[in-house]
């Protein structure tokens, strides 16, 4: 079988999920080994790598904490190959456990937050009860909370002796769904057939599931809610699956500066003015939500006014506030009195005893190559609408080191969670969607502002470290192939490098320091220009971060490539290789931005910002190179390494035919609209896109430009230098940088937010 490969032994004495006590593979997981195949060393090994890869290309390093996917402190967790196995009996039983907690915790909140009967009664101590750090005193009563807790996780542990016990109940803002879905999502790339052979239930309908049940705790009169996922922001913790939830529930992920409570209720601030929000389901706990509640630790991530929204009805929090209460340990202490007094029954699980060994599951451990046994802790989710309780069929478990506590592991490892189907009932299908779902987000059409501009600022970043990346690549290259270039011609080339990687970092070109070498001065911009594009990859992949959502599935994979050049370059390294690593990853990126995005108004500010960047680049590469006063000898080297930093060398060669041609250099990057790199171009497609967004202020700016740019900078030459050159730059470059200003101001500038007065 597959574990004897292994040689997988238990622990003596300790219950395993595996094997029985003599040995034996537990009826389960015998159809469970032979679907997952021969457990091998080199099988398993090659499965952890995939499995890294994959989690990966979904951010799970790079995200969160600005952390490259290279190096293991940036993984929140690894998956281990191997899953962890539940029969359908057991799961069945469990299941009713955790709806029966469920259903005691809402009848408990509703009655702390209300009758208090708990406390007339004498069940609970009011000292106790009103001194717990989780009682909001301002948490809503009767008649304005439709549901205490619409989402639930409960954490499980088996003892040795093979009993089941609570270890945590997640209410506050309870994560793991979205790790469920990405590790179960995960686990089906690596073994496309053994879920199927083994007989283990699909869990991706439960996404569905949820969003009905969020749906259903709409306030009144809203047929067609709409939903939020509320999140921290890139810097929380578990931001990965924020985004990844807020993919799969098909609504928007949010963050305090995207909303605004007026009148009473929250309002998404959108391209096309405020929307209203129904539901939140926040990813933040009670002490986060709102900075004018008692107790806010935010420290400004909350939104003023959103409990107040709530208690008057105005939208709906997913869990109420209040909730966190029941994650309290002296309330878990109170809640099976509390169940036996409000419900008339005893709960069926009891919480860990405090000491207790637990049960052991087989991990996989790559320093050794083999299986060894771990205990974990596994979470399985709840959801509630209308009366109903729907457990997902799966969950994720988290593998705990000796010693830990289940609810603070120390080992970074995950595992899916399989339930097997009972036997002989057929598998529903996974890709057909529920008739009464409520309506999804229409992203082409409603768009955050942050979003907005969280993509224009991508998208010149994204230019900005190409140009830099390219210009650096050019310069280095040449100085490579012909070191004598330094001093060719009076240092004309070097004097020409040197302004275009200027250029490149966006700083003017100023005089070379007196008494330092032309090709120390050159070495010196090479290192510069290096620190630019590293600090433009960085700015890539933070701003990626906050808008996963927006983008492609295949992007994650070519941002942690992106990631790990940053750290590259922070590193010291600078080669063509990695330059060409770096210019590649960035093309991958533009075009999954070209042909992987909706031509909506997301797309169009990413877009917009990469062409203003681009037009930018090449003006500042033409004022900076062709504009110097250098002999014929050395301009040509300098006007190839221009066209080849705008990736127009290729271009001119096969249009002309010719030696560089200074009238011909122009034309071609400034004037030729069939030149993608070419300023008329850009120029071309900022006009398209002002149009698009209906913006009458942008395409006067966008015609200014065109106008401007009319006129041909090489006609005159005056004293040597090419003056005109700089007199066109300068009226064009005006222009362009009003549009970035404009962009600004017209799409970008918050408002000032409202001060929210609390009636008496």
């Amino acid at each position: 079988m597959a574990f004897d490969s292994l040689r997988y032994s238990p622990v003596a004495g300790r219950f395993d999920e595996v094997r029985t006590d003599d040995g034996q593979l537990r009826p389960t997981w015998q159809a469970v080994a032979r679907a997952l195949g021969p457990l091998e060393p080199g099988v398993l090994i090659e499965r952890q790598r995939q499995a890294d890869r994959l989690l990966d290309a979904e951010g799970t390093g790079h995200l969160v904490h600005d952390l490259s996917v290279g190096r293991a402190e940036s993984h929140p967790w690894r998956l281990d190959p191997v899953p962890f196995v539940l029969d359908a009996v057991e799961f069945e039983w469990l299941a009713a456990c955790a709806v029966q907690r469920m259903q005691a915790i809402e009848a408990t909140l509703a009655d702390c937050y209300g009758a208090q009967r708990l406390v007339a009664d004498g069940v609970l101590n009011p000292a106790t009860l009103f001194g717990l750090p989780g009682y909001r005193p301002t948490a809503g009563g009767p008649g304005v909370i439709a549901r205490w807790v619409s989402h639930y996780a409960i954490d499980l542990v088996r003892d040795d002796g093979g009993v089941w016990y609570v270890a945590h109940d997640a209410v506050d803002a309870p994560s793991g769904l979205g790790y469920s879905l990405l590790n179960r999502a995960v686990l089906a790339r690596l073994l496309p057939d053994g879920l199927r052979a083994a007989g283990a239930s699909s869990i991706h309908r439960h996404a569905d599931v949820v969003r009905r049940a969020l749906a259903a705790v709409a306030p009144p009169g809203r047929p067609s809610p709409r939903t939020v996922v509320f999140s921290g922001g890139p810097t929380s913790d578990t931001y990965v699956e924020h985004s990844y939830l807020a993919t799969r529930l098909g609504v928007h992920l949010v963050e305090a500066a995207d909303v605004v409570m007026r009148a009473g209720r929250l309002w998404l601030r959108a391209l096309n003015g405020l929307e209203p929000i129904d539901v939140v389901y926040r990813r933040l706990g009670d002490a986060y939500l709102d900075p004018l509640e008692p107790g806010h630790h935010g420290g400004g991530i909350g939104v003023p006014g959103l409990v107040w929204g709530a208690r008057r009805g105005g939208v709906t929090l997913a869990n109420a506030y209040g909730a966190a209460l029941a994650e309290a340990p002296a309330f878990a202490a109170a809640l099976p009195d509390a169940a036996q007094h409000l419900l008339g029954e005893g709960l069926r699980l009891d919480m860990l005893p405090s000491g207790a060994r637990l049960a052991t599951s087989p991990v996989f451990d790559r320093t050794s190559g083999s299986l060894v046994p771990r205990p974990l802790v596994i979470r399985l989710q709840v959801a509630a609408h209308d009366g109903t309780f729907t457990v997902m069929r799966g969950g994720a478990g988290r593998v705990l080191a000796e010693g830990d506590e289940p609810l603070h592991p120390t080992a970074q490892v995950a595992k899916d969670v399989w339930v097997l189907d009972p036997p002989g009932v057929p598998r529903s299908p996974v890709l057909v969607a529920a008739p009464s779902l409520p309506p999804q987000v229409d992203f082409g059409a409603s768009v955050p502002t942050r979003v907005a501009d969280a993509l224009y600022f991508l998208g010149r970043a994204a230019e900005r470290a190409e140009v830099a990346a390219r210009t650096l690549r050019v310069v280095s290259q040449q100085l490579e192939q012909d070191p004598a270039l330094v001093s060719v011609a009076d240092g004309g080339w070097a004097i020409g490098a040197r302004a275009l990687l200027r250029a490149a970092q966006g700083v003017p070109l100023t005089a070379v320091p007196e008494g330092v070498p032309l090709a120390d001065a050159v070495a010196t911009e090479v290192w510069s220009a290096a620190g630019v594009v590293g600090g433009q990859l960085a700015t890539v992949v933070r701003e990626a971060a906050s808008v996963r959502e927006y983008l492609s599935t295949t992007t994650g994979r070519v941002l942690g490539r992106i990631a790990e050049a940053q750290v590259a370059l922070a590193d010291g390294v600078v080669s063509p290789d990695a330059l060409d690593t770096v210019l590649v990853d960035l093309a991958a990126l533009a075009g999954l931005a070209t042909e992987s995005t909706v031509r909506g108004p997301a797309w169009r500010f990413l877009d917009l910002g990469r062409r203003l960047e681009r037009a930018l680049a090449v003006l500042g590469a033409t004022e900076a190179a062709l504009a110097l006063d250098v002999s014929p000898l050395g301009l040509q080297p300098v006007a190839e390494a221009t066209l080849a930093a705008n990736e127009s060398l290729v271009a001119y060669r096969r249009r002309y035919r010719s030696d560089v041609d200074l009238d011909a250099v122009l034309d071609l990057l400034l004037h030729d609209d069939a030149n993608p790199r070419s300023l008329a171009y850009q120029l071309d497609r900022l006009r398209e896109h002002v149009a698009s967004l209906a913006w009458p202020d942008g395409a006067t700016i966008v015609n200014d430009a065109s106008l401007a740019a009319l006129g041909h900078p090489s006609d005159t030459v005056a004293a040597g230098r090419r003056m005109h050159i700089d007199a066109f730059v300068i009226g064009v470059r005006g222009h362009l940088l009003g549009l970035s200003d404009a962009v600004v101001q017209r799409w970008f500038a918050d408002p000032v937010n409202p001060t929210v007065m609390r009636g008496r």
